[in-house]
């Protein structure tokens, strides 16, 4: 099963977000755990059906977001950290829209999305540091910093709508400013992730 991509792209003139999956993980999830009930006179589900629930549910959970592994055998990988990388990488989108007043609806749509689900990325950040933290991962500075580059991100809508009273250019100055520590932060993860990869070294460089 391919692991589900929560990314988040522009669409032109749309979205400043847009999940690569129309359906968030969160949502997808739920889903995958609800039991259907029958619409015969039957009403109760059996064993068998609510087995095969359980194990597809469980399945889907698996390729949503990285495994924990036994952390001395753990090597870090880049396929179970890539949507942080790429988190990061949106957000020189958002700077685009952010840096014109004219594409600040834009942004704030994209902003709005990112805010239905902003507990997905510290979640994912902790089941990766997870691998090589036997204990406490929740506690670990690098998903302190992806918690706190989530909350900047989720910040920005109430920056864009007005509500912090700052518009124009000031408001525009602002966003940028936030956007750009959002990714130092996302690089300072990234740097201290140990997997080694040519453009996430770029990444971490053009963000100190």
């Amino acid at each position: 099963m391919k692991a589900v991509t929560l990314t988040l792209t522009f669409l032109s003139g749309i979205h400043a977000f847009a999940p690569t999956n129309p359906t968030s993980t969160t949502t997808s999830l739920n889903h995958g755990l609800q039991m259907t009930s029958s619409t015969t006179n039957n009403e109760e589900v059996s064993r068998r059906t609510a087995l095969t629930q359980f194990i597809a549910s469980t399945a889907f959970l698996t390729a949503a977001v990285p495994s924990i592994a036994s952390a001395k055998d753990y090597v870090p990988d880049y396929r179970d950290m890539k949507q942080i990388y790429a988190l990061g990488m949106t957000l020189d989108n958002v700077k685009a829209k952010v840096s014109d007043p004219d594409t600040f609806e834009t942004a704030l749509e994209g902003v709005k999305m990112y805010n239905r689900d902003k507990k997905f990325y510290p979640g994912y950040a902790r089941n990766f540091i997870s691998k090589t933290v036997k204990n406490n991962a929740d506690g670990d500075d690098r998903v302190g910093y992806i918690r706190a580059a989530s909350a900047i991100i989720t910040s920005l809508e109430d920056l864009l709508d007005g509500s912090e009273g700052l518009k124009g250019k000031e408001a525009s100055k602002e966003a940028l400013a936030r956007v750009a520590k959002a990714q130092s932060l996302i690089a300072k993860f990234i740097k201290g992730s140990g997997v080694t990869d040519e453009k996430l070294a770029a990444f971490v460089k053009a963000h100190p």
